[in-house]
């Protein structure tokens, strides 16, 4: 890792912040919600596979400590979406299995100066897994600096 790039050292040191969180209990959903490999790679890649921008990355990759904060101090689920998806390989037919993808959406103001909402995912009926962090705004210097507003996958 080059000691000189800030974007590598946040990426090295989220992944192992990350993979230490293993699971968190979300009283909203009355569930545990998992941490996976998959939901770090969709914080770096979005859903067609392609490389995220760098601002998006250190965005998502910034703010994962408030997505977990957030899961954690959650009463109410303050969006939900269902959709349908394909799932793992083609089959000899060249057709993907299409299922039910849940998306739960909690919205947090932490220490009065970030605003954050954090995606859990659920697929059919299995278990929860944290998703996605978007900043809404975060107060630096108290001035409002505006994240991404938008639901994951749109």
């Amino acid at each position: 890792m080059d000691a000189n790039d800030p974007f590598k050292k946040l990426l090295s040191e989220s992944k192992e912040f990350y993979q230490s969180i293993g699971k968190v209990k979300c009283p909203a959903l009355n569930a545990e919600v998992y941490f996976t490999s998959e939901g770090f790679h969709h914080l770096r890649y979005d859903r067609s596979l392609k490389e995220r921008s760098k601002l998006e990355r250190r965005n998502k990759l910034s703010h994962i400590a408030a997505a977990v904060e957030t899961i954690k101090l959650s009463s109410t689920i303050q969006d939900y979406r269902v959709t349908l998806e394909t799932a793992g390989l083609k089959d000899a037919q060249g057709l993907r299995t299409i299922v039910k993808v849940h998306y739960y959406a909690f919205w947090a103001v932490l220490n009065k100066k970030t605003r954050v909402k954090a995606i859990v995912r659920q697929v059919e009926n299995g278990q929860y897994n944290f998703w996605s962090v978007m900043p809404y705004w975060t107060e630096i210097n108290g001035h409002k600096v505006f994240g991404s507003a938008r639901m994951s996958g749109e």
